[in-house]
């Protein structure tokens, strides 16, 4: 990394004076104004998020800083059992050495091999505009770093990403993550015969090498000329305009739980295009980017769901010239300080790989590794933990080395968009070697858009749209990759089946089971919710019939069920607990705790029971197991929902029954409680019903369910069903008896039940069906039907 000279405090104050008027990139000699560096890394930014503005420094135009996150993970304490139930699920086998990947963590100076993905998490920052990195104002900041548990003394141990043993942090001028969104377009005059070519980048990358934060806004370009004739690319001249804080739409939370993040937000800039020619009053174009962000703190990566539009409007009658939107490219860029307490912040190597999924689809990987020496000799060769990116679709174009196209951190330097096709690979491709630091570019582009269908006229705007799933964690792998110029196979098969694929149900002429990737796992264990209302037991027997798992269980000790009408602690559960295997009762959530109330830990957070009915039968890996009930009155179904993170159940479980209503640790934003989010694609779509019950028979109602699936890191496949109240779970149960092969094609199935008791068959289902890449799509409409002496949907 370039070391940066510290500004004088005259000069901050300087900049804070213009920063209203002028964008800094305008200033004829640019100061390098590092920012303030993060006083406390992550700090104690778990079981929840520090959320806050960001560091005034960091944010150089004015007004309110933007709010920002940092948040750590733990993949451990309750959630891990065993990583051979894990590696199963993934489908990847562990050759000899076991020493080769079992070795010690990581220590300063010192890379050592070693697959301790057991307990390995990753620490994030997020901003508003949609940034992996982050500096809040009190000081806590953060980008992507690994976040390791410590065991002995249970703690989370954080190791920052951007710093070295040399350089204490990174300076925060030269924080580069983020997109842009770049287009072409032109107008026509043709009563002048002239073309007025307009050339736009939106960009917000957090930082652009010269200033702190100083990496949004927006760059524009306006060439013209007669018919016939062209424009000269890249242009020297444009003009700036920055983000200010009403172009950035809210930073809202949607949940935040010890296992689980979301939060959502974006950018939408109206920009005037008169500002460039008073000839051109009435012409505008739009700018809009939306974005999901998802942490599943117990996975070792965050995903980043983007949605981008471009929007071109003649919005004057008194323009009566066309407005062509020519081609579009939208862009995920970083550096990467791959360092990890290393002598040196470059990378040994960054490659960039194009696989097939095991579900048939294309998506671009990244792999990068530290350039670290280590003091023993089978390692120096052998760098064993890999900072990953993966997106889907794959990116039209991609380079890991780049910086001239990086971002624009020159004066007027604005040719960041790669050319159509342009796709290198490795280090060398770009005339890098081993200890450069990579600046890698993913991108998506569309050079010639149909003139046609992207044609506005006066009060005729045209949109074009588009998407990408962005991945972004820390592994430790499993081979040498670097050598053999392959994907390693663990950090594959953890994006390919638990982020881009999930598990379905397999058709009905088939053993009953649910499979991914070619992998199978047979139902063990169905479990009903010991608060459960006695509906939920008889959806429990529609569903035995599908899956055909061959014992049934309880969530918890039914104790908890007396507690729910007793209010007591030494009643009840406490009969329960304290019997050997809970009197025989098949309970399959672990005792965690020896004090009230046992089954959750100091984070509220449950877990599987290693095994259950005497040890005889394990619950947890290589199995699949199905929960019927809601999480407010099934724990294991609360459980799921920190996994099933492409459409949870939103609630702070604060009005949850005695003893598991939470008063910390579970926020969700106040709309959103009591509502399934599909957070897939940004669809947003809160998913409502009448909760009420017994329900409403005297008018039409609305409810919902839905049946699903997730995996957690023990490798356990959980199949969910269940609806907003008992009502919805019975019919739920019923829909996927009666329609099983119905239910096989996607991992997530959400059902909106319409009733209407004034009817002798009164239940009508909609069902929607989404997975991880497909957002919710309405795929058919059953009704509640008498059929040969039966009634079952149809």
């Amino acid at each position: 990394m370039h070391p940066t000279k510290l500004t004088p405090v005259l000069a901050l104050v300087l900049i804070a004076a213009v920063a209203l008027a002028q964008y800094p990139y305008e200033r004829p000699a640019p100061l390098i104004v590092p920012g303030t560096k993060p006083t406390v890394l992550y700090d104690n930014c778990y079981p929840n998020a520090c959320v806050g503005t960001l560091m005034p420094d960091h944010w150089p135009f004015g007004g309110t800083p933007p709010q920002a996150l940092v948040a750590i993970g733990s993949p451990a304490f309750a959630d891990y059992y065993s990583l051979t139930n894990q590696l199963r699920y993934l489908g990847v086998n562990l050759n000899p050495p076991v020493n080769m990947w079992f070795a010690g963590p990581i220590k300063p100076g010192v890379i050592r091999s070693g697959l301790r993905n057991l307990t390995t998490g990753i620490g994030i920052g997020f901003t508003a505009l949609g940034e992996f990195a982050a500096t809040l104002s009190n000081g806590v900041g953060g980008g992507l770093a690994l976040a390791r548990y410590n065991t002995t003394t249970k703690d989370l141990v954080v190791t920052e990403t951007w710093a070295t043993t040399k350089f204490d942090y990174i300076s925060p001028a030269d924080w580069l993550n983020g997109w842009t969104l770049s287009a072409n377009l032109t107008i026509k005059d043709d009563t002048n015969q002239k073309n007025y070519w307009i050339f736009l980048h939106a960009f917000a990358v957090y930082s652009n090498r010269t200033h702190a934060g100083g990496g949004r806004g927006v760059a524009l370009s306006l060439n013209t000329g007669k018919y016939g004739t062209q424009p000269t690319y890249p242009p020297k001249q444009w003009s700036l305009q920055p983000f200010t804080s009403s172009d950035i739409k809210p930073f809202r939370i949607v949940y935040d739980s010890p296992r689980l993040l979301i939060a959502t937000g974006g950018v939408n800039k109206k920009v005037d295009l008169s500002t460039l020619d008073p000839n051109l009053l009435g012409a505008y174009v739009i700018i809009d980017v939306n974005f999901t962000l998802i942490f599943p703190k117990a996975w070792p990566y965050a995903i980043v769901y983007y949605n981008y539009s471009v929007t071109a409007s003649i919005a004057s009658k008194l323009l009566p010239y066309p407005m062509y939107l020519n081609s579009t490219a939208f862009s995920i860029r970083f550096e990467i300080d791959q360092v990890n307490g290393a002598p040196a912040a470059g990378t040994y190597n960054a490659t960039i790989f194009t696989p097939k999924s095991c579900g048939n689809k294309t998506y671009t990987l990244l792999h990068a590794t530290p350039y670290a020496i280590d003091y023993r000799n089978y390692e120096i060769n052998f760098r064993n933990i890999t900072m990953f990116a993966a997106v889907y679709p794959a990116a039209t174009e991609f380079t890991p080395l780049n910086l001239a196209k990086l971002i624009p951190y020159k004066l007027r330097n604005f040719d960041i968009v790669l050319s159509p096709g342009y796709r290198k690979a490795t280090l060398k491709s770009e005339g890098g070697d081993s200890g450069n630091i990579p600046f890698v570019i993913l991108q998506w582009s569309n050079s010639t858009l149909d003139p046609k269908k992207y044609k506005s006229v006066a009060g005729s705007p045209v949109t074009y749209k588009g998407g990408v799933m962005f991945v972004y964690g820390y592994a430790y792998n499993v081979t040498n990759w670097a050598a053999s110029n392959k994907p390693d196979p663990y950090i594959q098969a953890l994006i390919e089946r638990t982020v881009l694929h999930l598990p379905t149900l397999s058709p009905a002429q088939c053993t009953a089971t649910t499979g991914i990737c070619g992998s199978n796992f047979k139902f063990k264990i169905g479990v009903a919710g010991s608060m459960a209302d006695p509906t939920d037991v008889l959806a429990l027997g529609y569903v035995a019939n599908v899956v055909g798992a061959p014992w049934y269980g309880l969530d918890i000790a039914p104790g908890a069920f007396q507690n729910l009408y007793t209010g007591s602690s030494t009643t009840g559960i406490y009969n329960f607990v304290n019997r050997t295997y809970f009197g025989g009762l098949p309970v399959v959530l672990a005792k965690l705790s020896n004090s009230f109330p046992y089954f959750y830990d100091r984070y509220y957070r449950f877990a599987f029971s290693k095994t259950f009915m005497f040890n005889q039968l394990s619950v947890v890996g290589g199995g699949a197991t199905f929960t019927v009930g809601g999480p407010v009155v099934n724990m294991l179904t609360r459980y799921t929902q920190d996994f099933a993170w492409y459409a949870p159940f939103i609630h702070n479980y604060r009005t949850a029954p005695f003893p598991f209503a939470f008063d910390r640790n579970y926020f969700a934003c106040g709309q959103c409680i009591g509502s399934l989010f599909t957070t897939v694609w940004n669809t947003a779509r809160l998913f409502t019903a009448n909760d009420t019950w017994a329900p409403i028979t005297d008018k039409k109602t609305v409810g919902y369910a839905i049946i699903s699936t997730a995996v957690d890191p023990n490798g356990t496949v959980i199949l969910q069903i269940w609806g907003a109240n008992a009502q919805d779970t019975y019919f739920a149960g019923k829909l996927l008896n009666d329609q099983r092969d119905s239910f096989t094609d996607a991992p997530a199935y959400i059902i909106v039940f319409e009733y209407n008791y004034a009817t002798p068959l009164f239940v009508t289902a909609k069902v929607y069906k989404l997975s991880t890449i497909d957002p919710p799509k309405l795929v058919r409409t059953s009704r509640f039907v008498s059929v040969c002496d039966d009634v079952r949907f149809r």
